[in-house]
C-alpha cells in the first residue's frame, strides 16, 4: 500500500478523477494530479472543497480514506471502505495498552521533546546544562526540565513571566495555545490516517473531550511553536492575527530533520505517526521516530 497522503488547503477546490489520476483544481485555475493508486489518504483542510463521485469511489477502491476537518482544521468524520483499519495488528496492540512498550515510547517522546527545547534556546544564544544532563540520565525528570526550560525561554522572547500557565491571558501564553492547538489538529488527522485510535494513549490518559495520543504524539514538536513564537516576537506586528497567519504558513512550511534529510513539518507528523503505528505492529518501540528541529 502507497504512503501518500493528499492534504487539500485551497478553500474552494475542486476534486475529480480523470483517467488513473486524481485531479485538483483550484479557483485560480491551478492544477495538480497524482496516481490515484499512489493515494493513502486524502485529508480536506479547506473550506468548500467538491468532490466528485468518481474522485470519492476512486479513494475507497485504493483501500484509501478521506479525512474531513472543521473550520479549526480539527478531524470532524472519515469515508473509509467498509470494516477498513489500516493496520489491525497495530490497532489491536495498541488497545491492549502494552505497558512495557508504552513506557519506551514515552521516553522517546519526551526526550525527543527536550532535544528539541535546547535547539530553541540555542537559537537564542542560551544553554540548560539542567536538560542536557536530564538526557544523559536513565530516569527523565521531566516537571523539572520543562521548568527550566520555560524560565529561560519567556525572558529570552522579552516576556517578563518565567512560567507556561495554559489559562493565563497573557499574550505568548494565549499564542502559544493556538499555535499548540493547530499543531494538535494535525497530529489527530495523521494518528486516524495511520489507523490509530487517538484515544489510547501512550501516557497521557484519556479523558472527555480529549484525545489522549494526539497529546503524546505532538510532544516532540511543539518546540517548533516555541521557535515559531521566538521569532515572532522580534517582529513589529505583535498581534494575534499576525500570529494565526504566520502560524498557518509556517506549519505547512517549516521543516525538521530526518536522519540525513530535511522534511516538511506536515510530512514529518505523518512520518511520526506511521512508525509509531509500525512500533504498536511490531510490538517495538525500534520503527519509532521522533523529529529533530533542522538548524
Amino acid at each position: 500500500m502507497s504512503y501518500h497522503i493528499l492534504h487539500i488547503l485551497k478553500h474552494g477546490a475542486m476534486l475529480t478523477k480523470d483517467r488513473g489520476f486524481l485531479v485538483c483544481r483550484g479557483e485560480d485555475g491551478s492544477e495538480g494530479r497524482i496516481p490515484h493508486t499512489d493515494v493513502r489518504a486524502v485529508i480536506i483542510a479547506a473550506r468548500g472543497v467538491t468532490m466528485s463521485s468518481n474522485f470519492v469511489s476512486a479513494i475507497l477502491e485504493s483501500d484509501g480514506v478521506i479525512l474531513h476537518c472543521n473550520e479549526s482544521y480539527k478531524p470532524c468524520g472519515i469515508t473509509a471502505p467498509l470494516a477498513r483499519v489500516v493496520d489491525p495488528l497495530a490497532f489491536f496492540h495498541q488497545a491492549d495498552q502494552p505497558k512495557r512498550l508504552n513506557a519506551r515510547l514515552w521516553q522517546e517522546l519526551i526526550r525527543g521533546k527536550t532535544r528539541n527545547q535546547l535547539h530553541v534556546l540555542a537559537r537564542k544564544n542560551l544553554h540548560s546544562g539542567h536538560l542536557q544532563r536530564a538526557l544523559d540520565r536513565e530516569t527523565f525528570d521531566e516537571a523539572n526540565c520543562a521548568r527550566r526550560y520555560w524560565q529561560l525561554y519567556f525572558p529570552a522572547i522579552g516576556w517578563v513571566s518565567s512560567k507556561r500557565d495554559r489559562k493565563e491571558e497573557s499574550a505568548p501564553n494565549q499564542m502559544l495555545n493556538y499555535g499548540y492547538a493547530v499543531l494538535a489538529a494535525l497530529c489527530h488527522r495523521s494518528l486516524i490516517v495511520h489507523g490509530l485510535s487517538p484515544l489510547l494513549g501512550v501516557k497521557h490518559i484519556p479523558r472527555f473531550h480529549s484525545d489522549a495520543l494526539v497529546y503524546d504524539l505532538m510532544e516532540p514538536f511543539r518546540p517548533a511553536v516555541d521557535l515559531m513564537l521566538a521569532e515572532f516576537m522580534v517582529g513589529q506586528d505583535i498581534s494575534m492575527k499576525a500570529w494565526c497567519k504566520k502560524v498557518g504558513t509556517e506549519l505547512r512550511e517549516m521543516r525538521v530533520m530526518h536522519t540525513r534529510f530535511s522534511l516538511k513539518l506536515m510530512d514529518a507528523i505523518d512520518a511520526s505517526a506511521n512508525s509509531l503505528a509500525r512500533s504498536y505492529a511490531e510490538m517495538s518501540a525500534k520503527p519509532f521516530w521522533v523529529p529533530e528541529l533542522a538548524a
